[in-house]
């Protein structure tokens, strides 16, 4: 289904939901450049701006690649916050997948086929610098004519000589050059983090120890391909920065810092006919490299005179780039240091910690494709919650629930179990993959005793506060299950499923308040220590025969950890 037309009109009015402007008409905070049927547009931003393919949102993308609730804008203050939605494809800013973000002036955002810059729509003061566009092009070899002047091997030394070892002038000087190169560095960048704010800080380095009239950085993807991050100039002006590929190419793989006079051919003439050059400029490109690996390239250049770079100033821009692959490193590792703290609290709210940390380091393979293995599964279930939900206030029925829910998890958790979900006023927790062990039978059983134990705590709180007990009711089984990441594409759990989960669900239902059924297989793989008294046969639902069942009253001194 294609999208409808951009509708262009003479006056603009901001707040008309889903309306897209002409270049040029929005004037305040907005987000401006090609969508995803090509046209170019603006689109004005509120209180609140939520994009995606359903009809809804308001501004609606209709686009494949774009989930029906992808992102959402949001003013905060004098801010914008971008936050993505669960989208499937993600949502990138400068490149980078992100989940939230405050946006910056000039910020690209890329949802699906849809690339739009954010606007401020504030008035830049006088001593402010003018923001800058993506304005790079990167010409093949048939429109450039590089000469290569110079080549220094890029080493990553950052360290200095010992008073003993300095028997010249000479490396006095080169000691000196990469301290002062350093300090500048340090005392402009710091410790920021940000990359976009990294980026143009490195370049504000660059500016200030050179003669540049343009300076790029290209950072390299998971792909390898070298893309324009961040552009700064000396002189405001509309024109592009042009960036040989045949250069990029060079660095790229000699890893070497180059120097160049390059001729930059009018890109409206073919190689085979006359060459009519935009000018002759000299041009520095060096690589980023941190423990041998290519982060990328900084590029600069000047128009103004020939062989306008020398040698010695190849190596300033070399050693510029060797303190910024460091700070780029230190970002991303800081990045990713974040990343791993949001999902570790995200998998802490249902594995046990220990477990959430395995998986956090890549230790544990969280299966997307379901395979067969035994669990041990139990299921926790309020007695008679309708009517006190009936006769309590809601918010007091949450605040317990919420109570009751965070004492079982905290049970679970020090059994190293895996919280499996909350359904209703029930909680399902799973012994097993990803991180089974061999006692996970008695680790379960361990941790019916302590519920209905921490269930007798809750009460007593309770019952102080002129509130009626709960009762729990618990089932546990061992067998067989199919374990694995099961849902839709968007919305998916890591869950076991099979007729031993739904025989321990069926056993919870049959438990009386404070009582625990368990299957004689569980407490027989579970070892000897614990207390328990026979019960007759009992049938549960959805099977022919019945299942042999016990009760668990309590433990000896022979189940460890007691």
């Amino acid at each position: 289904m294609s999208q409808p037309p951009i509708p262009l009109t003479e006056e603009v009015a901001p707040g008309r939901q889903g309306q897209v402007f002409a270049p040029g008409q929005v004037k305040g905070p907005r987000l401006a450049g090609r969508f995803a049927d090509g046209k170019h547009g603006e689109f004005p931003l509120g209180t609140k701006t939520t994009l995606g393919r359903h009809p809804n949102n308001t501004l609606r993308l209709v686009d494949r690649e774009v989930s029906k609730e992808h992102a959402s804008i949001e003013r905060v203050g004098a801010t914008f916050l971008l936050r993505d939605l669960s989208s499937s494809n993600g949502t990138f800013v400068n490149g980078r997948k992100v989940r939230e973000l405050r946006l910056r002036d000039g910020d690209e955002i890329a949802l699906g086929n849809s690339r739009l810059v954010f606007h401020s729509g504030e008035t830049a003061g006088l001593n402010s610098t003018p923001s800058t566009s993506p304005g790079v092009t990167v010409v093949a070899s048939a429109q450039s004519m590089p000469a290569f002047l110079a080549q220094v091997e890029q080493k990553e030394d950052n360290e200095f000589r010992p008073v003993e070892q300095l028997n010249d002038l000479q490396a006095l000087r080169q000691d000196y050059e990469k301290l002062r190169i350093a300090n500048e560095f340090h005392r402009l960048v710091g410790m920021e983090r940000d990359l976009k704010s990294l980026l143009d800080k490195i370049l504000g380095v660059a500016f200030q120890l050179l003669a540049a009239d343009n300076a790029v950085v290209f950072l390299a993807t998971e792909e390898g391909e070298l893309m324009p991050q961040a552009i700064k100039r000396r002189k405001e002006t509309a024109e592009e920065v042009v960036v040989s590929d045949t250069v990029l190419k060079r660095v790229a793989e000699t890893r070497s810092a180059v120097l160049t006079a390059d001729a930059i051919l009018d890109s409206r003439f073919s190689s085979s006919e006359s060459i009519v050059a935009q000018g002759i400029r000299s041009a520095m490109a060096v690589p980023l490299l941190a423990k041998g690996v290519l982060q990328g390239v900084l590029f600069c250049d000047t128009r103004e005179r020939t062989n306008a770079f020398s040698e010695k100033d190849l190596k300033i821009l070399s050693a510029i780039a060797g303190q910024a692959a460091i700070a780029l490193e230190n970002s991303d590792l800081t990045r990713k240091i974040e990343r791993e703290a949001v999902t570790r609290a995200e998998l802490s709210r249902f594995l046990s910690p220990a477990v959430a940390e395995m998986v956090v380091k890549g230790q544990v393979e969280l299966l997307r494709v379901g395979r067969l293995a035994e669990v041990t599964s139990l299921f926790a279930d309020i007695r008679g919650f309708t009517s006190m939900a009936e006769a309590d206030s809601p918010q007091e029925t949450v605040a317990m629930l919420n109570t009751f829910f965070t004492g079982m998890a905290n049970v679970i958790f020090k059994n190293e179990g895996n919280l499996d979900k909350f359904i209703g006023d029930c909680v399902m927790a799973v012994w097993g993959p990803p991180s089974s062990h061999p006692d996970d039978a008695m680790r379960a059983l361990k941790a019916a005793l302590e519920m209905q134990q921490e269930v007798n705590q809750i009460n007593k709180q309770r019952v102080e506060s002129g509130k009626a007990p709960i009762q729990v009711g618990i089932g546990v089984n061992t067998g067989p299950a199919v374990v694995g990441y099961m849902g839709s594409n968007e919305r998916h759990e890591f869950t076991a499923i099979g007729d031993s989960v739904n025989t321990s669900s069926r056993l919870c239902n049959l438990a009386k308040g404070g009582e625990i059924l368990a299957t004689e297989n569980t407490v027989r793989r579970a070892g000897p220590g614990f207390l328990v008294e026979p019960v007759s046969m009992l049938q549960v639902k959805g099977k022919e025969k019945g299942v042999n069942t016990l009760r668990i009253v309590g433990l000896s001194t022979t189940v460890p950890g007691t």
